[in-house]
């Protein structure tokens, strides 16, 4: 229980920080408050106060100089990142899958208006492989994937492919342990989206996905906290 105390401390820490630095409290080459400082400041223990600079440090946010203190670094100016928040490893994935839920909901309605035969074959043929897979009592991991890539090509938007593959890649290790058994119910809900998408049912279609991605961040989450 102390370590969760500590993890929620270090979180609330953690995104005080965060927010300064948004706002323009502190700014790129500003030295943070010494570590003294930070645990008066909080009120917290010298052990929130490691974790949430180890937390800051880690995504890039400040650098610490042996010596001389935690310095803020300059906004990266590359693509948009998935970072850590500071949540719990549960928190931290409902994060991503909710975003995952309101981007995939989108696509699979765009699916359904603009799919073509040879994309309805593609989702239909990921159907296919998936069950087989489960037949084997093997994990159909790259065949659900494959799904979902397929709906996001007959959406006839690229972004929408590129976008779903970089979430995905903070998401595979997490879909691995979802057991077999609970993948039989999510290859019944990739059948009613891909119904939906060949009726041409967009908001079916949508509604199917929501359906489906919700319940799979709710399996994903129950099963991480066992």
């Amino acid at each position: 229980m102390q370590t969760n105390r500590h993890g929620r401390l270090s979180t609330q820490v953690v995104q005080e920080i965060v927010n300064a630095i948004d706002n323009g409290t502190y700014k790129a080459g500003d030295k943070l408050p010494t570590e003294y400082e930070l645990i008066e400041k909080f009120d917290v223990s010298r052990t929130v106060i490691r974790e949430a600079i180890a937390n800051l440090r880690a995504n890039s946010l400040i650098e610490t100089r042996q010596g001389k203190g935690a310095f803020v670094l300059p906004k990266p100016t590359m693509d948009f990142q998935l970072r850590h928040t500071g949540g719990s490893a549960a928190d931290e994935l409902g994060y991503i899958l909710d975003l995952r839920i309101a981007i995939e909901a989108e696509t699979a309605l765009m699916a359904a208006k603009n799919r073509t035969d040879k994309d309805l074959e593609r989702i239909k043929t990921t159907i296919r492989q998936m069950q087989s897979l489960i037949n084997e009592e093997k994990m159909p991991l790259q065949a659900d994937l494959n799904f979902h890539y397929a709906i996001a090509i007959a959406s006839q938007n690229p972004h929408f492919l590129g976008l779903l593959k970089y979430i995905d890649s903070n998401l595979v290790a997490q879909k691995q342990i979802t057991p077999i058994s609970r993948k039989i119910l999510a290859l019944r809900e990739h059948e009613q989206i891909c119904h939906a998408i060949e009726q041409r049912d967009p908001d079916a279609a949508r509604a199917a996905m929501r359906l489906h991605l919700s319940s799979s961040r709710e399996r994903l989450k129950a099963r991480l906290n066992q």
